[in-house]
């Protein structure tokens, strides 16, 4: 699984990268996540399971939805959960974005 966290700030984003891979290696997933940011976003992202938006980048979401192929889902991270680092509820969420959306996708 392919993740790629947009955000403003390396440092916060750091900190709950490595508590995504954290919960990841202890649920046995494997998990490649990536940091980029808005500007950055130009590579890396053709391969990913999902993007995550960071709270600081929230306001940039259209943008960041037009940037991303279609068929990959972006989600907004809850404010929270960035915040407080929930690496184990971020990617929970990241998990059941992903299946929605692909559910949603074979449905049209």
């Amino acid at each position: 699984m392919k993740v790629v966290l947009v955000s403003y700030s390396g440092t916060s984003a750091s900190i709950l990268k490595d508590r995504m891979s954290a919960w990841a290696h202890a649920n046995l997933i494997e998990a490649e996540i990536i940091i980029s940011s808005l500007s950055g976003l130009d590579e890396g992202k053709e391969d990913a399971d999902i993007v995550l938006v960071g709270p600081q980048v929230r306001c940039a979401f259209a943008s960041v939805r037009e940037l991303v192929p279609e068929h990959i889902p972006v989600l907004a991270v809850d404010t929270r959960d960035f915040g407080m680092a929930k690496g184990d509820r971020v990617m929970q969420e990241a998990i059941a974005e992903i299946r929605r959306y692909k559910d949603q996708l074979l449905r049209q």
